[in-house]
């Protein structure tokens, strides 16, 4: 049995909770929050024993194997090292840093302390996904050509939340790009070699608001396009000399579809979850169990990679 410890209190942590009542091999003894009374209620909904109103000392408490770290995303990379340090495994929501230097240093560290470290890039271990990796590797739709991926929803104009504030590491790219970048690289299966961008930026907060991407591959090309200022179709479709895999969504991946020569559908795969976050969790079990530090599914370089987009496209090192 893993023993989680929850590491901020906020909407997404709601979610973990529910999906680690979900699977066998773990429970949740211990949610730390900054305000004392948040953890509480949020101890009490999931009937979880020890609530904390400082991190610090939730990590002290010896029976907690592992951390789910669910702040927002300017901390992470604190909470990580604070929970390393501390000799936790840690599963941390994406994007896990927001540096390709905050990446490699966390990896490092994880490493020097025989720890697990993984982002909690949910999509990458679904079984739909992994699924179309597997007709890819098959050769079903030939030699992959190209992909296009496409994911949004609109922020509104509310300067102050998470989304559209720069003290909180808001953004496109940061908050939603995250998804379609890593979920493009478990298609593509080879390192990007040149990253070309164009991005528009909040009228207020100077955040960026849509962020049109071509990521280069070694034989291919994928045009990825994120935004909070509007709402598109979401789709991910990865094309090929024979045909073309089709993902209708772009993060909730819960069915793939194969078309060959002529866009005839030939196969439909589907897989729904009760909640996706299950089979990230499965997956940390799984490496620990094994004595893995990373996860083969979700590896360090696609995070390392991603955060180095997030270098070239805002700016940052």
């Amino acid at each position: 049995m893993l023993r989680f410890a929850v590491l901020g209190a906020g909407g997404i942590a709601n979610q973990f909770a529910n999906a680690v009542s979900l699977v066998e091999k773990a429970e949740i003894i211990a949610v730390a929050s900054k305000s004392a009374e948040r953890a509480a209620a949020f101890a009490e909904r999931h009937s979880i024993l020890n609530s904390y109103g400082s991190y610090a000392e939730m990590l002290r408490n010896p029976d907690v194997d592992a951390v789910y770290v669910a702040t927002t995303h300017n901390f992470h990379k604190e909470n990580i090292i604070d929970c390393l340090n501390a000799g936790k495994h840690v599963l941390s929501e994406k994007p896990m840093v927001l540096t390709e230097a905050g990446a490699k240093e966390c990896f490092a560290l994880a490493r020097e302390k025989n720890l697990f470290l993984m982002e909690a890039m949910w999509s990458r271990c679904l079984p739909a996904l992994r699924k179309a990796r597997e007709w890819i590797a098959e050769g079903r739709i030939g030699e992959v050509r190209s992909a296009n991926s496409v994911i949004g929803f609109n922020a509104g104009n509310n300067t102050a939340g998470r989304i559209l504030n720069p003290d909180l590491a808001g953004g496109a790219i940061y908050d939603i790009g995250v998804y379609p970048i890593e979920i493009v690289s478990a298609l593509m299966n080879a390192p990007v070699e040149n990253i070309l961008f164009s991005r528009r930026n909040h009228p207020v907060t100077g955040v960026d608001a849509c962020v049109s991407l071509i990521l280069s591959y070694p034989n291919a090309d994928a045009c990825i396009q994120c935004m909070v200022n509007g709402n598109p179709k979401e789709y991910t479709i990865v094309n090929g000399s024979k045909g073309f895999i089709e993902i209708p969504a772009s993060h909730s991946v819960c069915e793939v579809r194969l078309h060959g020569e002529n866009h005839a559908l030939i196969e439909k795969f589907e897989a729904p979850y009760q909640n996706g976050f299950t089979f990230e969790i499965e997956e940390m079990i799984a490496c620990i169990e094994a004595g893995k530090l990373t996860s083969d599914i979700n590896p360090p370089e696609v995070t390392v990679e991603c955060a180095r987009i997030f270098d070239t496209v805002l700016g940052t090192k």
